[in-house]
């Protein structure tokens, strides 16, 4: 379990976001080091939220996204981009259902993947938000939450790496958007 962002964050990270951003042209290894101090921010501080005001200057002066865009297209996306977070909310719930003795079908899996997706979209970008909207999650579906002991002591790697993709997803969607703003 502690590797479980090891298949996750590569997809998107390495494969999903830069694959959206060549296709429109905009080099992703130049949007990487652009990014480099809010990426940094984001890692350490577990936060989001709090890397934003990096994330902004970032993309606004190294990247080349425009203020308005970048203005207005950041703060939506660090609110309703947590790619991280679903993906740990998934695995997570999965891991302690079976755990539990819980039998998951396809329907149940299915089922947890659009809640993983939209609890995602509704959870603050603060440290360990996640942890506890998943916590929240799996007791409302009777699966027991002591489980979740066994995923806090690994959980401050997860959150760093879980916010550093949210944040480079962030930038990708600023830059993707500023592209083809300024195309048409």
């Amino acid at each position: 379990y502690r590797l479980h962002p090891s298949p996750s964050v590569p997809l998107l990270a390495i494969t999903l976001h830069p694959d959206c951003s060549t296709l429109r042209g905009i080099d992703p290894l130049r949007v990487a080091r652009s990014m480099a101090p809010a990426l940094a921010v984001a890692f350490f501080s577990k936060s989001s939220a709090g890397t934003l005001p990096v994330t902004l200057s970032c993309a606004e002066n190294n990247v080349g996204v425009s203020a308005p865009v970048a203005r207005f297209v950041l703060p939506i996306c660090t609110t309703i981009n947590m790619n991280g977070c679903a993906a740990f909310i998934l695995v997570t719930v999965l891991f302690l259902m079976q755990n539990a003795g819980i039998d998951i079908t396809l329907p149940i899996a299915l089922s947890w993947i659009v809640i993983a997706t939209i609890a995602a979209i509704g959870n603050a970008g603060v440290p360990m938000g996640c942890f506890f909207l998943s916590a929240s999650l799996l007791a409302s579906m009777d699966v027991p939450i002591q489980l979740m002991g066994v995923i806090l002591p690994v959980y401050a790697v997860i959150d760093m790496v879980e916010t550093t993709l949210n944040v480079w997803s962030d930038s990708c969607v600023a830059a993707c958007v500023d592209h083809d703003l300024t195309e048409s």
